[in-house]
């Protein structure tokens, strides 16, 4: 989506074919555990199952109100708005909190009051808000996924699937200050009325106990039962999770990513800008071009495969000129014969033909080199410089 990395993971790599230690039992109806960076599946279970997906709706709703609201703005609490089923900020008419405030409330109390307030904020009314839900989702590729609310209640044509979430959640993590709010445990926010009320905490409650746990969203309803959309991060290395319709989101989480630290691992083969090898190029000064990776090169497989990874480069053909940054062909990481993933390369600096006059010059230069080389293996020069410097010195007459 915003990066030149092109991942060709094969089916093998993503399914339990290569599951050296058999997954967990959920509980969960549906569930999908991805890389956050590449979206490379590492295991899933009817992930692509329409179900009831409660408060994890609310991803959706936070990330539009960070990109389109202004943080600082007041969000006016509506009489709609606090008439909303399970209305937990329980808000007065005419109310103020500041948008920033309001996120945090929606996101960690999974405020159902506060999701239509800030949508009427945005956009006048929820209706319209929802249709900006809907487009955004079609723009992301959820196409598995309709809303019809802001806030998740149970309704007729409000679904997702785990894929989706997983895809969404994706999305939202690459945001600052959705990481910001998600990983928060618990937050004071400001309010113009009620101020005896200005704590808001985390359902999400394995930030507490999951190690590396850094989001995302809990939702429930009696129809979409427990569903818990999670981040983990370790070493640098970040799965999300999307357990639905379980009676242990909590739990079916906590093994899903435990069991993918153990059973897998992730291979950096190339940062982006560092170099990967050169290509020679017939007639460019200079003649050996180097060149680097466009983008990260990085492969998850199970443990069992980690030395059989190995990064490939394959060059195309190149004329001068050739301008830095132009596109000299991939790094590929190959697996046991196979391509399992690739990024582009490029050139690291400009190299400008040589043309018949400068090759001409160089021809020259290397011939007086040359000769001056005979001359001094024969010691003609060295006599000549003698003689020559006799003269200057006045010691021949």
């Amino acid at each position: 989506m915003r990066r030149a990395i092109v991942c060709c993971l094969l089916c093998y790599l993503m399914m339990g074919l290569a599951y050296a230690v058999p997954p967990p039992v959920l509980k969960a109806r549906s569930a999908i555990l991805v890389d956050a960076e590449t979206g490379q599946v590492l295991y899933e279970l009817r992930a692509d199952e329409r179900r009831a997906i409660a408060s994890t709706t609310k991803m959706m709703t936070a990330i539009l109100l960070i990109e389109r609201g202004n943080p600082d703005d007041p969000v006016v609490a509506t009489e709609n708005a606090i008439r909303t089923r399970y209305a937990n900020l329980n808000m007065t008419p005419g109310e103020t909190i500041p948008l920033r405030d309001m996120l945090y409330a929606i996101l960690l109390r999974s405020s159902n009051d506060g999701s239509v307030a800030a949508a009427e904020y945005l956009c006048g009314t929820e209706e319209q808000f929802v249709a900006l839900m809907n487009e955004k989702a079609k723009e992301l590729g959820l196409t598995n996924t309709h809303f019809a609310n802001s806030h998740g209640l149970d309704a007729p044509d409000h679904y997702s699937t785990a894929r989706d979430l997983a895809t969404l959640a994706r999305y939202c993590v690459q945001n600052p200050l959705f990481n910001e709010i998600v990983r928060t445990q618990k937050a004071r926010i400001l309010r113009s009325v009620n101020q005896q009320d200005v704590v808001v905490t985390s359902h999400a409650h394995c930030l507490k106990h999951l190690p590396g746990a850094d989001g995302i969203k809990t939702g429930y309803t009696a129809k979409a039962g427990r569903c818990f959309v999670g981040s983990v991060t370790r070493k640098g290395w970040r799965l999300i999770s999307v357990v639905l319709g379980s009676t242990d989101a909590d739990s079916d989480t906590h093994a899903l990513i435990e069991w993918a630290y153990k059973q897998y691992t992730r291979i950096d083969l190339a940062q982006a800008g560092g170099t990967v090898g050169e290509i020679k190029v017939d007639g460019a000064e200079p003649s050996a071009v180097p060149v680097v990776a466009s983008a990260p090169l990085r492969v998850i497989v199970p443990r069992q495969w980690e030395d059989e990874v190995k990064p490939v480069l394959h060059l195309t053909p190149a004329t001068p000129p050739i301008q830095q940054g132009q596109p000299l062909g991939e790094l590929r990481a190959m697996l046991n014969g196979r391509v399992v993933a690739k990024v582009p390369v490029a050139a690291a600096v400009e190299a400008r033909m040589i043309t018949r006059t400068s090759l001409a010059l160089w021809v020259v230069l290397g011939a007086l080199i040359w000769v001056t080389n005979y001359l001094v293996r024969r010691g003609r020069l060295n006599v000549y410089r003698g003689r020559n410097g006799a003269h200057r010195s006045g010691i021949m007459k």
